[in-house]
């Protein structure tokens, strides 16, 4: 149990700086060198997060699973110019896995699974002006404090069971404080945003709107976690693999994120009234 949480600690450590460097400069790096480093952050994360679907209803590498992978690498790297023609290779992508895979319906929706919350992540990096890079950082910090927070607090506190057939370990009080945490984060993010004059761009969000859209954006965080818990349960898998020493696969670190993201990139985008700016 504990080399378990201190490799979880190191792993934390190393992907953490990592991700801040290429959502903070990875448009910088394009413009610099002409490496589209985030593109290539969202390939490796889609093709991870693929080959861990296949893995997961089949225990090897397939040729439906393959589709997968090829659906969501060129999300990653059409999305940003091509967000509409994008939907279309999602769909095309779950048919051709669908048909790859013996009319699986429930893995060729892994398709959607994989590559939706790409397309999200590329609209929200590319598509809000200035003001986008410290955005996608206050949706990790957020996503992060509320699995902080919630494993913390219901370790502490403990309580009744949220919901014990799908994720024995997760109560009542970790998901409330998963909140709190997730809202304290960004009330803390808010104040640095204010400081450092980062509140400028087409999306203009106040303190208040931070604040209380990380809460919703915790408890929809949570109910991604419960979703992927509900997926490893049917599927009678501990984690999704051991890509990630003391965190066990790519789908374990980031089934929250790949809720929150969606909802996020959706709310945004019908507050900003369907606008995009480049």
């Amino acid at each position: 149990m504990h080399s378990n949480i201190v490799l979880r600690v190191i792993s934390s450590f190393i992907m953490a700086p990592l991700v801040w460097y290429v959502v903070w400069y990875g448009k910088a790096v394009y413009e610099d060198y002409s490496i589209p480093l985030f593109k290539i952050f969202l390939a490796l994360l889609g093709a991870g997060l693929a080959w861990e679907w296949d893995n997961m209803f089949n225990k090897k590498q397939t040729l439906g699973g393959f589709w997968v992978v090829i659906s969501a690498v060129l999300t990653a790297f059409l999305a940003e110019d091509n967000p509409a023609f994008t939907m279309w290779i999602i769909l095309v992508g779950t048919t051709l896995t669908y048909w790859k895979s013996a009319s699986n319906l429930a893995f060729s929706l892994g398709t959607v699974y994989v590559c939706l919350p790409l397309l999200a992540l590329s609209w929200l990096y590319f598509s809000n002006g200035d003001s986008a890079k410290e955005m996608v950082l206050w949706l990790f910090f957020v996503v992060w404090a509320t699995d902080v927070g919630g494993f913390i607090v219901g370790k502490t506190v403990g309580g009744p069971k949220l919901w014990p057939k799908v994720s024995p370990k997760k109560t009542w009080s970790g998901c409330l404080g998963g909140v709190v945490f997730a809202m304290l984060v960004a009330w803390i993010f808010a104040m640095y945003l204010k400081v450092y004059g980062y509140m400028n761009g087409p999306f203009h969000p106040t303190t208040r709107v931070l604040v209380f859209s990380a809460g919703g954006l915790a408890v929809v965080s949570q109910i991604g976690d419960l979703f992927e818990s509900y997926i490893k349960r049917r599927l009678e898998l501990k984690d999704s693999s051991n890509l990630i020493p003391g965190h066990g696969g790519l789908f374990d670190r980031v089934d929250g994120l790949v809720f929150a993201v969606t909802v996020a990139a959706w709310v945004v985008y019908l507050t900003s009234g369907g606008e995009i700016t480049q």
